[in-house]
């Protein structure tokens, strides 16, 4: 795959952002599971490969038509591609709930929003205080990742590039290809992390 990162054009963040996001990591997990190519999933589907990628990056929700053709080509039941974090609800998490992991020193924190019942996904909220930080242990057994950022603003970096995220901005990428997390800043940074469960994982 060379697709490692994508970027979203700075935005106010969305409650519907994240339910795209997720939609888009989804079909992708589905795709690579069985063994198709975007080309392959566009001949079946009948749905253009620029469209497709823009709904597994995230940045559109596509229409009930489309995801009826997507559901098909993938062999998936639409309500399977859909998360269970918006089908069952209410579902409802106090801040003072969830596990919460810590590393360096309680700088970088991960509290556990939701895994869904059949383990495709999970979601954590993630804290960064000022500083640099490699690739977070909670991920290293993970494949793509999927950020969105809440609060503040955050350096990610690869081999060859660094990418500035600010409010509302998202990025997709493979967890082998982060190097490091940076907050500049003195001020805290918030964001979403969403990753595929990974069966290793307890």
């Amino acid at each position: 795959m060379n697709d490692t990162i994508d970027e979203v054009t700075p935005g106010k963040l969305e409650p519907e952002d994240v339910l795209t996001s997720i939609l888009g990591v989804t079909i992708k997990k589905r795709r690579l599971e069985l063994g198709y190519s975007m080309e392959k999933v566009s001949q079946i589907s009948s749905v253009s490969r620029g469209m497709l990628g823009l709904i597994e990056s995230g940045k559109t929700t596509p229409s009930i038509g489309i995801l009826w053709k997507l559901s098909k080509a993938l062999r998936t039941p639409i309500a399977e591609m859909i998360p269970d974090l918006f089908l069952r609800t209410p579902k409802v998490v106090r801040k003072d709930e969830g596990r919460i992991f810590k590393l360096h020193k309680g700088n970088l924190e991960a509290r556990s929003l939701h895994k869904d019942d059949a383990d495709k996904l999970e979601l954590y909220e993630i804290k960064v205080a000022s500083g640099n930080f490699p690739l977070p242990a909670w991920f290293e057994n993970q494949f793509e990742q999927n950020i969105i950022i809440l609060e503040g603003r955050l350096e990610i970096t690869f081999q060859d590039k660094t990418y500035s995220l600010e409010q509302g901005d998202s990025a997709i990428f493979l967890a082998s290809d982060l190097l490091q997390l940076k907050n500049p800043s003195s001020q805290e940074v918030k964001l979403i992390w969403i990753c595929p469960h990974h069966q290793d994982r307890k």
